[in-house]
């Protein structure tokens, strides 16, 4: 087969001088014909799709062909320069071995999955940083217009209103200490009767009891014939001999006949021999005092509340003391005593909930930057009177509100470019070295990544 083909290609080449010839006959009787003449008939020309297959590269020994004049022939005979055959042609410098292809398409390969592995580690990969942020009290102070008519902005609708009141109690007395003292016994007997006429018995008459302590009647009776009645009496001397259980009494100033017909029993014991009395100290006083100031307050506020009514959603209100009476003194001893106070009581009322607004806005102006509040305390908000003129029901509060911050997203503490290429633990003890939180916790993702990736936006601020 290699020889057929090589002999073809002989015998095209061989004919390819005498084709050029007889193209350059015809071009001269052309230009030698009449211009009058019509021109002959154009032969209708078959155009044909040759499609030449050319063989392996011409071994080494083999003289080297002109592969383009070839073709440039067939296409001439054929009348195909305008369409052009399809012609198979071989590289002339010998073709590039397969393993080659192979290599190069697997050396493309590899690449592309190491870029799409490299995107894909990169898309992924991402840090979340979970800060349980430290809470600061923030506090604003300042100073506001209680007025019936608001005139200014900050000026709180309100009214001032005052009274005067007096209370005089009784106090049982609780003591700073308690003291032994010898008192007088005392209790009481039936004084019996079994005579047929009474018996007539004056004050201070004698009963001495079984055990031979003498009392004294305390006031005069007439005990009936046949009869009895009750009586108080005293030991005759103080001290402790005076506390008795309870026994039988005779009458010494009797006769002896008539002492068994006429004499006394107790059924209860006697006392008082021995008291131990509470003494009376300055602490014990002044918490009665601030006791019924405290009621005289409450009472004072009460009725000033119904002359103002439900206008008014705050209150606040002063006492002062104008007067202070006891009935007894410091180190005096008593069980009970008497406590005289009156108050002067001025009452504020207040539109709560403007005064309020007012605060948390000037706790906010206070905020800084990359603070936010979670809770603003208007509940516990603290109020002081500084200046009141009741005559135009008017005054002048000082006003303490708090509130409770956090840290906020927007913290320069938090800009997640402080933490690119930051262990867990080295995020941790930074945060909490700062202050900015309580507690740290950073969430890598996939499970193999140990360190904060260096892309920005691959990085997250929880905040709890």
């Amino acid at each position: 087969m290699p020889e057929e083909k090589k002999t073809t290609r002989s015998k095209k080449t061989a004919k390819k001088p005498a084709a050029k010839k007889s193209v350059k006959k015809k071009s001269a009787a052309a230009k030698k014909a009449p211009a009058k003449k019509k021109a002959p008939a154009k032969k209708k020309v078959v155009k044909k799709r040759v499609k030449v297959a050319v063989a392996e590269p011409t071994p080494p020994e083999v003289e080297a062909v002109d592969e383009e004049a070839i073709i440039r022939d067939l296409e001439f005979e054929a009348g195909l320069e305008d369409d052009g055959p399809e012609i198979i042609v071989p590289s002339s410098g010998g073709g590039m071995h397969l393993s080659v292809y192979r290599r190069i398409a697997l050396t493309f390969v590899v690449v592309v999955a190491f870029a799409l592995a490299a995107v894909l580690y990169l898309a992924t990969m991402q840090a979340v940083i979970r800060v349980d942020s430290a809470e600061y009290t923030l506090s604003s102070a300042f100073v506001a217009s209680v007025k019936e008519q608001p005139e200014a902005e900050g000026d709180v609708a309100g009214t001032v209103l005052t009274g005067v009141l007096g209370k005089t109690v009784r106090v049982e007395a609780q003591g700073d200490s308690l003291e032994t003292v010898e008192g007088v016994a005392t209790g009481e007997i039936e004084i019996v009767n079994e005579l047929s006429f009474s018996q007539q018995l004056v004050a201070t008459t004698r009963f001495l009891s079984a055990d031979g302590v003498l009392f004294r009647l305390e006031d005069g009776v007439t005990v009936p014939a046949g009869g009895s009645v009750r009586a108080s009496v005293y030991a005759d001397e103080a001290g402790a001999s005076g506390d008795i259980e309870p026994t039988t009494f005779a009458i010494p100033g009797l006769s002896a006949t008539r002492q068994e017909s006429v004499y006394g029993r107790s059924d209860v014991a006697f006392s008082g021999g021995l008291q131990e009395l509470r003494v009376i100290g300055q602490k014990e006083l002044d918490a009665a005092a601030d006791a019924l100031v405290e009621e005289l307050v409450a009472d004072a506020s009460a009725m000033l509340q119904d002359d103002v009514g439900e206008t008014y959603t705050g209150t606040s209100f002063e006492s002062e003391e104008l007067e202070r009476l006891f009935s007894v003194e410091v180190g005096d001893q008593a069980d009970s005593y008497e406590l005289t106070m009156e108050v002067r009581v001025t009452g504020l009322f207040y539109d709560r909930e403007a005064l309020a607004t007012t605060a948390v806005r000037k706790l906010y102006e206070g905020l800084g930057q990359g603070m936010e509040f979670v809770s603003v305390l208007t509940d516990e908000m603290m109020l002081d009177v500084q200046t009141h003129d009741v005559e135009n029901r008017a005054a002048n509060v000082h006003v303490v509100i708090e509130g409770k911050a956090i840290t906020s997203q927007t913290s320069q503490a938090l800009n997640v470019g402080r933490f690119v290429g930051m262990k867990e633990a080295e995020v941790r003890e930074l945060l909490l070295g700062e202050g900015v939180a309580q507690q740290v916790e950073v969430e890598f993702s996939p499970f193999w990544v140990k360190k904060v990736p260096r892309l920005k936006d691959h990085i997250f601020v929880e905040i709890y």
